[in-house]
């Protein structure tokens, strides 16, 4: 079987949850089967020297440097696919789907398109270029139900065009050899301190704000014990200084972290003892898969594919997203109900498990590549 050389192209290499996937997927796929490069269409970011301690190419265009539309992200694309014998385009989010596909078509060779995030703003102009390349794209795929019928609904792409691939993680990356005490001193917290923590970038998709408006709730609720009880907030982002400062204004920023980014999220999770997800929107969540698989109980919003993983309640909490009152009450009924807490742990650890492992993924991906490059090779044999 001849080995297919695959250019998985993104815009930058931030710490965020696609990013993230495609680090994983790089590790797990079959390297017999499957050459991998990256290319960061604008540059690098923190997660790109994870990429190349894997011994994969980088490439670095360098490109993207203002607002608008730029032919030399499609031209170097171009030269790059024709250089490196590319036979296949896997992009991943808005602009890195934008150009590549572009750059795909112009070269004729497959592209498949990965959309993340279920839709928030409707632009008419997305609506329509992302219509226009899926017909020049082998297909588009959705982390969830949500998000597919988001691309169908608003893009009008063919059903047989869009495939869903369900988010999954690498099980290895969420061990710890941290104890509990040793975890949470070194993000400055006590040994004896309860954490209800969440992990993500700052912006207004992550919902912080309502978390910290639900955390200054549920510390004025009946039997909650505020002197231990602290908030654990990772990442970073636009809106971090505003984050912060609503933490002041509310009264909580002394039972507030706010560590930033951080990429041993293992030692992260052994310090969490509630994890919550506050999200506005998401397609599946990276960091909320992780820290189920870690053994932590889980409070989250039922927005994009969280209800799928959760079912009804049955691996977390779920809670309207948007509604810190609701969101202070379910954090309030794990806080007092330890043993609801361990049961949904090690229902939620299992779950995740048993099917969100990331070979489950890969063996997904592998068949659709193999499916576009045979596809292009022999047209007469494929119809999408």
């Amino acid at each position: 079987m001849a080995k297919h050389k695959i250019l998985h192209l993104i815009t930058r290499l931030p710490i965020g949850g696609a990013e993230r996937l495609l680090i994983d997927v790089l590790r797990n796929l079959d390297p017999a089967r499957f050459e991998s490069e990256v290319c960061c269409i604008q540059g690098k970011g923190e997660l790109a020297s994870e990429i190349e301690e894997m011994g994969i190419v980088l490439h670095d265009l360098g490109r993207m440097r203002n607002k608008h539309f730029d032919l030399g992200a499609i031209l170097a694309l171009r030269q790059l696919i024709r250089g490196r014998r590319i036979d296949l385009v896997h992009s991943h989010l808005y602009h890195a789907n934008l150009y590549g596909r572009i750059a795909g078509w112009s070269e004729r060779i497959p592209v498949v398109a990965s959309v993340h995030n279920t839709y928030t703003q409707h632009r008419w102009h997305r609506r329509l270029i992302n219509r226009l390349l899926a017909r020049v794209s082998f297909c588009v795929t959705a982390p969830s139900a949500e998000v597919e019928l988001a691309i169908r609904r608003y893009d009008h792409v063919a059903a047989q065009k869009v495939v869903r691939l369900v988010n999954c993680i690498d099980l290895d990356r969420i061990n710890s050899d941290l104890d509990v005490a040793t975890a949470k001193h070194k993000l400055g917290l006590e040994p004896d301190d309860v954490v209800i923590g969440t992990v993500g970038r700052m912006e207004e998709q992550k919902g912080h704000g309502i978390l910290l408006h639900a955390f200054a709730a549920l510390r004025g609720l009946p039997g909650i014990s505020v002197s231990s009880l602290r908030l654990l907030i990772v990442g970073d982002g636009r809106l971090r200084q505003a984050t912060e400062a609503r933490a002041s204004q509310l009264g909580i920023v002394d039972a507030c972290r706010f560590p930033g980014s951080m990429t041993r999220m293992a030692d992260v999770y052994r310090a969490i003892d509630i994890f919550v997800m506050p999200s506005l929107w998401e397609g599946l969540s990276l960091a909320m898969l992780e820290a189920m698989a870690a053994g932590l109980p889980l409070v989250a919003t039922d927005v994009g594919g969280v209800r799928d993983v959760l079912g009804d309640n049955l691996h977390g909490r779920l809670v309207p997203p948007g509604d810190p009152t609701s969101l202070a009450h379910a954090l309030a009924e794990l806080l007092l109900n330890t043993q609801l807490r361990e049961e949904l742990a090690t229902s939620a650890s299992q779950c995740v498990r048993d099917t969100y492992g990331v070979s489950n993924l890969t063996r997904q991906l592998s068949i659709l590549y193999e499916m576009a490059v045979h596809a292009h090779k022999n047209p007469r044999d494929w119809h999408r």
